[in-house]
C-alpha cells in the first residue's frame, strides 16, 4: 500500500455494487492499494450512490435534496429505485440540512468556487430555464455561484430506440474540474458540436481554461469513450476509467496532463459504463470527522 496523505477523505459504495463480482473486486483493492478509505454502504436502492447522496458544502456541512429524477418517476416501482438516502446518513452519523429542490447529485459538479449544473435542472423543478428565483435559492443554499451549461437528450441515428442516450443531463458527465482554473471536458463534440462550443464558451466566460478530450482513433468506442471524465480524485490519488479500447492511452494523457501532481490507476469498467455511469457515479466521497474516522480505521 502507498503511503497515504489522504487523512480526512473516505469513500461509500453502494453494497449493490458486489453484483459486478469481478469490478468491486477489482476496484476495492486498488483502493486499498492506494491507501484511499472506503466503506460498502446498505440502503442503497441502485449503484449509483453519488445521485442521491447529500452535497457537501464545506467539511462536514451537507445539504440533503429531494432526489426525484425524471428518468425513474415511469417505473412503477419508482419508491423501490428512488433511494432516500437518511437512513444511511444515520448509519454513518452524517447531519444535514434539508431542501425541497429536486436534485441529482452527478448534476452539482463543484469547479473551484462554482457548482455546475445542466440546464435540466429547470426541467426537473417545472421552471422555464433560467429560472433566476430557482438560481439565487440554489446559491443560497450551496453557498457558491452556479454556473449552467447546456444539455438536451440526443438519440443517435444508430440507436433508435434510445437505448444509450444520454437520460441523465448529469454535468458529472460532460466536465472535471482540475484545480485552479484548469477544467477537463468530454468528447461532448462528437455527439454535439454546437453544444460543446456553448458549454466550452460558458466555462471561458468563467475564466476556466477548457481542454477537450479528444480522440485521434482509427475505430471509436462512442458506448464507452465518453466515460474517462467521469473518474475520481480523492488527495493526490486518482482512479480513472479504461475500456480495453485505443482511447484508453489519450485519456491517460489527457488526465496526467491536467493533474500532474497525482498518482493515477486505470480500472476496466465496461460492465459498469454500459449502464450509462462511471467511477464518479458509483461513489460517494466526503470529509470525515474524527469520531468517523475511528470507524474506518477499525
Amino acid at each position: 500500500m502507498l503511503e497515504t496523505t489522504i487523512d480526512n477523505t473516505a469513500i461509500l459504495i453502494s453494497h449493490k455494487i458486489v453484483r459486478y463480482k469481478d469490478f468491486s473486486k477489482r476496484f476495492t483493492e486498488l483502493l486499498d492499494e492506494l491507501g484511499i478509505l472506503w466503506k460498502y454502504a446498505d440502503y442503497t436502492n441502485d449503484i449509483w450512490i453519488r445521485d442521491f447522496m447529500p452535497i457537501e458544502l464545506d467539511d462536514c456541512t451537507f445539504l440533503k435534496y429531494r432526489y426525484f429524477p425524471d428518468y425513474l418517476r415511469d417505473d412503477k416501482d419508482y419508491m423501490k429505485t428512488i433511494t432516500d438516502c437518511a437512513q444511511l446518513c444515520k448509519e454513518f452519523r452524517i447531519e444535514y440540512q434539508e431542501t425541497d429542490i429536486i436534485l441529482d447529485g452527478g448534476n452539482v459538479t463543484p469547479c473551484g468556487d462554482y457548482y455546475v449544473l445542466t440546464d435540466k435542472i429547470f426541467a426537473e423543478n417545472n421552471r422555464q430555464k433560467g429560472d433566476k428565483a430557482l438560481i439565487a435559492k440554489l446559491e443560497k443554499l450551496l453557498k457558491r455561484k452556479v454556473i449552467i451549461i447546456p444539455w438536451h437528450l440526443i438519440i443517435q441515428e444508430d440507436d433508435p430506440d434510445g437505448e444509450y442516450a444520454d437520460v441523465f443531463g448529469h454535468s458529472d458527465g460532460f466536465i472535471h474540474w482540475c484545480g485552479g482554473n484548469k477544467v477537463l471536458m468530454s468528447n461532448h463534440r462528437d455527439t454535439d458540436p454546437d453544444e460543446a462550443d456553448e458549454i466550452k464558451r460558458i466555462l471561458e466566460s468563467y475564466g476556466f481554461e477548457v481542454t477537450e478530450m479528444l480522440f485521434n482513433v482509427r475505430k471509436p468506442e462512442p458506448l464507452w469513450n465518453w466515460a474517462y471524465v467521469n473518474y475520481i480524485k480523492v488527495g493526490n490519488r486518482i482512479i480513472m476509467p479504461a475500456f480495453g479500447i485505443e482511447e484508453d492511452n489519450q485519456a491517460l494523457k489527457y488526465v496526467k496532463e491536467a493533474n500532474p501532481d497525482c498518482i493515477i490507476r486505470q480500472i476496466r469498467m465496461r460492465d459498469i459504463a454500459d449502464k450509462g455511469g462511471a467511477l464518479h457515479c458509483i461513489t460517494w466521497d466526503y470529509t470525515v470527522s474524527p469520531e468517523q474516522l475511528a470507524d474506518y480505521k477499525q
